[in-house]
């Protein structure tokens, strides 16, 4: 990238200001452009070199694609982030390709397929689950020099403000591919109806797996012939993650060379979870139509773990009556969390503007104030202090704090094969088809050789 980059992105300001009386939006579902917002490039920054002027003024409307994943809103989300960049870079043309999501492994898989195929984009949107990937198989760019070469444009971007602990899964070996925009952990929803119903308090910060069961037992009771249960035991990768952090327990080792599963930590967090299902009786079995945020919206279910994500659905069925808490302890009480970003892809031919757009999705006031409102949580600090505190739950400033101490996920290259293992064993675990000791050394088994490729 080198020295060029500061005039390219002089560049992408200048004919901002030379074409946005002309460019106009576009009916496309696919593409925007605006008007001027871009004038900030400066005649005496413009004026600093002959060859700033003449790459200026030779500059071609450039065209990039970026690969989001295919969720309710995700067009319609696109399209006005696109109009909006446009109006400060008018030139940058961006379309955008939606991928049919299920699951961040898939995701992953098919956004790999494209890139093998010839018909990767330039950016993409990509979690912690991916980073580690894209890297190891040099699909992603360092975005180094481009922060280097343009520290004011960072600064103005609001990037400087993006929590650093957040966006540490995006600097990999030293290097950083991206800024985070979002993130997530899992914190316990609590129905306050169901509380109320049994005159038990809200839970502080400091409660326990004891107390915990105590108040999951007290809520679990028979109410105009539905069972109402206490909690729900989860099974997927991203939330039993929380509850072995909470043990002191994890998937890998520290390094992500060994699956750790089988150690007493994790086959007592696992064995706990069970027993929520099949011995205390407070939370329903898993099963693929279980229904959680129904049930919990409902009052069938009194406390739920979940991510920030999930306010945007209990808004939209005006659903108020709720509060948040952090897991309880186990033997610890450590929070996880995963976080996004938009990586520019390595077979880019427009690495500078590439770089551009995807820091401005990640870091602008414009991307993060509008879409993060009622979804993941913001990545930027002052967004998250000033967003937060105005609206439900009221409890929500416990994400802010989490910031500070969550421990990211572990989301190893072989990523996609160790959840397959994870979740076939975690499924057969609670058919009661194995117990948890036998199906925990399997996949600790199974997931060493799989490291060890």
């Amino acid at each position: 990238m080198g020295g060029t980059m500061k005039r390219r992105i002089l560049s992408i300001l200048l004919a901002a200001v030379v074409t946005a009386g002309t460019l106009l939006g576009c009916g496309s579902t696919k593409e925007s452009t605006g008007t001027d917002k871009a004038a900030e490039a400066s005649e005496e920054t413009a004026a600093d070199t002959t060859s700033d002027t003449e790459v200026a003024t030779d500059a071609e409307p450039v065209e990039i694609t970026i690969a989001y994943p295919s969720d309710d809103g995700a067009e319609e989300k696109l399209n006005i982030l696109i109009d909006e960049f446009n109006k400060s870079y008018p030139n940058i043309k961006v379309n955008y390709v939606l991928i049919p999501f299920s699951s961040w492994p898939d995701y992953i898989t098919k956004l790999k397929t494209m890139v093998a195929g010839g018909t990767g984009p330039d950016v993409a949107r990509l979690a912690v689950e991916g980073i580690q990937s894209f890297v190891a198989d040099g699909m992603a760019l360092p975005f180094d020099d481009f922060i280097a070469e343009n520290a004011d444009l960072m600064e103005e971007l609001g990037v400087n403000d993006i929590h650093p602990n957040i966006n540490a899964p995006f600097q990999v070996d030293g290097k950083t591919y991206g800024f985070a925009w979002d993130w997530n952990n899992i914190v316990m929803f609590l129905n306050k109806d169901v509380f109320a119903e049994k005159n038990i308090e809200l839970p502080g910060s400091d409660w326990n797996k004891d107390k915990f069961l105590e108040i999951a037992q007290t809520l679990t009771y028979e109410k105009d012939g539905e069972k109402v249960y206490g909690t729900v035991a989860p099974t997927d990768y991203f939330t039993v993650t929380a509850w072995l952090y909470n043990n002191n327990a994890s998937v890998l080792n520290e390094d992500m060379t060994e699956c750790t599963l089988n150690s007493p930590e994790a086959i007592e967090t696992i064995q706990f979870l069970h027993d929520l299902v099949y011995k205390y009786e407070v939370a329903p079995a898993p099963s693929a139509g279980l229904d959680t945020s129904n049930l919990f919206m409902n009052g069938q279910i009194a406390m739920l773990g979940n991510g920030r994500w999930s306010i945007a659905s209990l808004a939209n069925n005006n659903f108020e009556d709720y509060d948040i808490q952090a897991l309880p302890a186990l033997s610890t009480q450590q929070s996880s969390f995963g976080s996004g970003s938009f990586p520019v892809l390595s077979s880019t031919k427009h690495p500078y503007e590439a770089m551009l757009f995807s820091s401005w999705l990640s870091a602008s006031s414009f991307s993060q104030e509008t879409f993060l409102k009622t979804d993941s949580v913001p990545s930027r600090i002052s967004v998250m202090e000033k967003i937060l505190p105005t609206m439900l739950p009221e409890n929500g400033m416990l994400w802010r704090e989490s910031a500070d101490v969550a421990k990211s996920i572990q989301a190893p290259t072989q990523l996609t094969d160790v959840t397959a293992v994870f979740d076939k064993y975690m499924s057969l675990v609670f058919a009661n088809e194995i117990s948890v000791e036998d199906g925990m050394n399997k996949a600790t088994e199974e997931i060493n050789a799989i490291l060890a490729e």
